[in-house]
């Protein structure tokens, strides 16, 4: 254990000591979790090999690895309830593939989260990068979607599939997670999809070090969820929900370009839906639209009805070029619900 591990270790304590004090009465929920990172190879839609790093649980032998990681849920408790959640996310860096110094090892970085600046997966402000615990206790305020990803050499870290969705949701004061955006009953849902727009420059994937590859991003696939979607009849992603009811979707941006987002019926016409939060924070007044931008980084969790007829939506993103906002070739990935 090095210095800053031994004062991080010490201030830690420290701050368990004085929290079991003040909130003696409380029942704190640790979510402890553990990430490790393994590598994917995937197949695109022209037949190319793509390979990845991608978070998977466990150590030497890390195993469940995915693009995007798995989704990692915090809850938040209604006003008047002392009770809290604590995230523990520990990285494991055994057998971990990774670049040649100095951009070696991995973090993990709460992106959104309000966190210590020790906490925050920041090589660069003495985060370490050979494995670490991150902590973090959000606020009943906090309800919404956020991510994790690695901080390191993030251009090429994050291109490479290391990230996932990070969810806090509302929870009653019993404890049981409440099917709602946030503790405000107007965004309570039926069904809920975590679209985690992505994309991929393959030359980014075989690039190393400062390489000039990284200064003209070029993507060539266009994901929701890992996938790509490219028709209504192949679509990225699935929901098979009743009629009337409420859709919530997560749109938590994680691609490297601009991109909208759109909900549309089987003749083309766009569909309205609701915004109640944005980056991880309600809105004080919800804004019903019929498109959205979402830039690299942002999240929205919006609402839509399905009709009391039997039919096929199709929320839909268009990635777009950072330099001319233009549309992307192949860049429109579509999801499905199905009512």
């Amino acid at each position: 254990m090095n210095i800053s591990s031994m004062i991080k270790t010490g201030i830690a304590g420290m701050l368990a000591l004085v929290a079991s004090v003040i909130f003696s009465t409380a029942h704190a929920v640790n979510i402890n979790l553990t990430k490790c990172v393994t590598t994917l190879n995937k197949t695109m839609s022209d037949g190319q090999r793509v390979t990845f790093w991608v978070f998977g649980t466990g150590g030497m032998m890390c195993g469940g690895g995915t693009l995007p990681g798995a989704v990692v849920e915090v809850g938040v408790y209604p006003s008047g309830v002392s009770t809290t959640d604590t995230l523990n996310l520990t990285l494991n860096m055994m057998m971990a593939p990774q670049e040649a110094a100095p951009y070696n090892g991995h973090t993990i970085h709460l992106h959104g989260a309000d966190v210590t600046t020790s906490e925050d997966g920041v090589p660069e402000t003495g985060a370490p990068v050979n494995g670490d615990t991150y902590t973090w206790t959000p606020t009943r305020d906090m309800a919404g979607s956020y991510m994790y990803h690695c901080h390191v050499h993030t251009v090429k870290h994050l291109e490479m599939g290391m990230y996932g969705a990070l969810i806090v949701r509302p929870r009653n004061a019993g404890g049981t997670f409440l099917n709602q955006l946030t503790h405000n009953t107007a965004t309570a849902y039926n069904y809920v999809q975590n679209y985690v727009l992505g994309t991929v420059d393959p030359a980014y994937h075989t690039a190393t070090g400062d390489s000039t590859v990284f200064a003209d991003y070029n993507p060539r696939y266009f994901l929701i969820a890992g996938n790509e979607g490219r028709t209504t009849s192949a679509p990225a992603i699935s929901l098979t929900a009743a009629r009337s009811s409420k859709v919530a979707l997560r749109l938590i941006g994680l691609h490297s370009a601009n991109s909208t987002f759109a909900v549309k019926d089987g003749s083309g016409n766009a569909k309205s839906f609701t915004v109640y939060t944005q980056d991880g924070r309600e809105l004080s007044s919800p804004q019903t639209v019929t498109s959205l931008d979402i830039t690299p980084g942002q999240r929205f969790d919006i609402i839509f009805t399905t009709p009391s007829t039997a039919g096929t939506w199709y929320p839909q993103v268009t990635y777009k070029d950072l330099r001319n906002n233009t549309a992307y070739t192949n860049g429109a990935v579509y999801g499905r619900v199905t009512f």
